[in-house]
């Protein structure tokens, strides 16, 4: 009896499921399955062997200046015509091990555009740096930096040649920056800095940033971490959202904080919003000789573009600038995988809300009820096993499907 009742309660909530995903499936779903196909294995493979055989891509090396050149050139050739070097000097001030530098330079950001045709003065910001450095012997020589940032340089480069394959017209701008720098910004000044700053100063409309640093060393953990910056649920959401529906990893969701790092925090500083994406398992190539594409995991960093280019055109199509009736992503859950606590956070929760949390077999474990006016709910996890989990979330967002992994 027991048997068959589990049996179904599965059948029940893989038909709620199901039902419900088709229900919530995000508006425009075949153009961001369009996008995400052609994202080419190959091409990124290509990509970061590259930017990797270019020697280095140091900030102080004789080429950092050639090294953007050819970067723009790299958009310019998927037919982009809105593509320039944004150029600024850099005060550089460190003493550490053979790092030894107390100079100023100019440094080269590459920026390249596809103007809005609806909206052209709402911009999406998608980046990653490309200047690279390693402490084993001289950076300005050798420093590969295949997964610091190659990895976050493609996502931008990968994501442009697709859209541009696709003739894809945005209603809103979609902005792809490479930045110089980032690896000494905590010794003097970084590109991700001048860039924020000015767009600051010019008052640019960005709705969001989505900024990739490391996202190719997976060691078969299949997590992308994201940031949770307290102000960017939105932008996070929708980081979930796309991991979630069109990739096969699994979003990790920092615990919600008003800092931000590297070269998102200038953006986070200046007042936009934004996500950092990140792999789960740290590179134990890291500034080093070997950080190198045969130590890279393509078919993650595959995954991981999949996630920048299906919110570059999510967010264009669907969220904008105003207020969308879409508001999926107005609901987060971290951190997932969890180990103790699950939070479970409704932005703008006017009415009260359900949320429920089933096991994989079906059974209902826990009800909770989120009272008007909160927006954060907890679920103590440690009196279940490892394994998966999911939660259906009842809010003013709708009907919402969640898969959590206990470990």
């Amino acid at each position: 009896m027991m048997k068959a009742k589990t049996v179904v309660l599965t059948m029940v909530l893989s038909g709620l499921l199901m039902t419900n995903y088709a229900q919530n499936r995000p508006r425009n779903d075949s153009v961001i399955n369009e996008a995400i196909s052609r994202i080419s294995t190959d091409s990124i493979q290509y990509q970061i062997k590259w930017l990797q055989d270019m020697g280095t891509r140091f900030l102080m090396a004789p080429n950092h200046k050639e090294v953007a050149e050819k970067i723009k050139a790299r958009f310019e050739s998927y037919g982009m015509t809105q593509v320039r070097l944004d150029s600024f000097e850099c005060y550089t001030d460190i003493n550490y091990g053979i790092l030894q530098y107390d100079t100023t330079t100019w440094q080269y950001n590459v920026e390249a555009k596809i103007i809005g045709s609806l909206y052209p003065d709402e911009e999406i910001l998608l980046m990653g740096h490309h200047d690279n450095v390693q402490l084993d012997s001289d950076p300005e020589i050798f420093t590969p930096g295949a997964d610091d940032n190659a990895s976050g340089t493609v996502a931008a480069l990968e994501t442009a040649r697709v859209l541009m394959s696709m003739e894809y017209q945005p209603e809103r701008t979609i902005t792809f920056l490479t930045t110089a720098a980032e690896e000494l910004m905590n010794f003097g000044d970084a590109g991700s800095e001048h860039y924020a700053a000015e767009a600051e100063a010019a008052g640019k409309n960005i709705w969001g940033v989505i900024n990739n640093d490391m996202i190719a060393y997976d060691n078969g953990s299949g997590i992308m971490t994201f940031s949770n910056v307290i102000g960017s649920e939105e932008i996070t959401g929708v980081a979930e959202l796309i991991t979630n529906t069109y990739t096969s990893l699994t979003p990790y969701v920092d615990e919600p904080s008003y800092y931000s790092g590297a070269d998102l925090k200038p953006f986070i500083n200046a007042g936009y919003r934004g996500v950092y994406l990140m792999e789960n398992i740290f590179n134990p190539y890291y500034h080093s000789e070997f950080d190198l594409v045969e130590n890279c995991d393509i078919d993650y960093l595959t995954e991981a573009i999949k996630i920048s280019c299906g919110m570059v055109v999510y967010t264009d199509l669907t969220v904008g600038i105003s207020e969308s009736d879409y508001t999926k992503t107005k609901v987060s859950v971290h951190p997932n995988p969890c180990n103790n606590i699950l939070y479970v956070r409704i932005n703008g929760n006017r009415n009260t809300s359900q949320v429920i949390l089933y096991n994989a077999t079906g059974q209902l474990l826990k009800s909770n009820v989120l009272p008007a006016n909160q927006n954060e709910i907890s679920f103590v996890m440690t009196e279940y096993p490892l394994g998966i989990y999911y939660l259906l979330v009842y809010s003013d967002a709708g009907i919402i499907t969640s898969k959590v992994i206990r470990q």
